[in-house]
């Protein structure tokens, strides 16, 4: 688990640890890595790791939950499928080294999971999935595997091609 900052010096250390991790994933693979030669990259005591993370996953979760988030407000806030491309164009390292480190099923593993989580607390812990929920679910699904056919073959559309995709698709005007 980890901890959700606060304060703007909390938040800037947690962002450097994901910034390290990331940059560490990109020479070794993430299984090779320890809380120990993070912290040892970092400079820093590894009691301070303990501050904001019960366990080096947690570092990763951390990541793609707040990349989760920034993407996926763009379609539930603005309805905005040009800001969700571009906001992974722009983020396009995150996919590379997940990629690389065999960890992209991750980040749709935590997407479902956060789905699920609201779920439950819009229906007040009960199971029961509408067809509104099923359909949501199904465009999730579907923009994700797009995601990740994009990021594989390069990502050579603009984000505007690949929404106009979705659109077409989804037949959204």
């Amino acid at each position: 688990m980890y901890k959700i900052c606060k304060t703007e010096r909390s938040m800037e250390r947690q962002k450097l640890f994901q910034t390290t991790l990331f940059s560490m994933m990109e020479q070794l693979s993430y299984h090779d890595i320890t809380v120990t030669a993070l912290t040892k990259e970092m400079k820093i005591p590894r009691k301070t790791f303990y501050r904001y993370y019960d366990a080096l996953e947690d570092v990763l979760f951390a990541t793609i939950d707040e990349s989760i988030t920034s993407s996926f407000l763009y379609l539930e806030v603005k309805a905005d499928l040009d800001g969700f491309f571009s906001y992974w164009k722009k983020n396009k390292y995150l996919l590379d080294v997940l990629e690389k480190n065999g960890l992209s099923p991750l980040l749709i593993n935590r997407i479902y999971e956060k789905f699920d989580r609201r779920l439950e607390e819009e229906k007040s812990g009960k199971r029961i999935i509408s067809n509104k929920d099923l359909k949501y679910s199904g465009y999730i699904a579907a923009i994700m595997t797009m995601l990740v056919s994009w990021h594989h073959s390069g990502m050579h559309q603009t984000p505007n091609e690949m929404s106009t995709l979705v659109r077409e698709m989804f037949r959204i005007d």
